[in-house]
């Protein structure tokens, strides 16, 4: 309970400094190389990253201040084809995951491939219009 809560006081920070991406003032998302379940002091800081290496664990949290609207979230993955101008984007992932906290969703995923990628996440009650989205990217040095 004690990490639950230092990450949300890491999330809130992150969210008054204006770091990610706002959608009405609702919900964000923040990615990071390291996982928040591991933070063991309020000392120890999540910072936010977006570039990545290809299978590195890419941990991401998702803090909705005004709750989620269901028990159920969906994310997803999106890369775009650097051989196309405009569009051209494919879906990698598309998960469906339980929410456990009205508030606060963290899960982690690892891509193989470099390029630059969009995290969205949709509250499964309306999947038309998503809570929050980061672009990011995954880069093969």
């Amino acid at each position: 309970m004690r990490k639950i809560f230092l990450t949300l006081l890491i999330l809130a920070s992150f969210s008054a400094l204006g770091f990610g991406f706002k959608k009405k003032e609702e919900a964000i998302i923040v990615l990071t190389s390291k996982n928040p379940a591991e933070i063991s002091s309020i000392d120890e800081k999540v910072t936010p990253q977006y570039v990545f290496r290809p299978n590195s664990k890419i941990y991401f949290m998702v803090s909705n201040p005004n709750g989620f609207k269901s028990d159920y979230i969906k994310y997803q993955i999106v890369k775009q084809n650097p051989n196309v101008n405009v569009g051209g984007y494919n879906r990698v992932r598309n998960i469906t995951a339980r929410v456990r906290n009205k508030n606060y969703f963290s899960s982690y995923f690892t891509l193989t491939d470099a390029g630059k990628y969009i995290i969205q996440v949709f509250d499964i009650e309306n999947l038309q219009q998503w809570l929050a989205n980061l672009a990011f990217r995954v880069i093969d040095e």
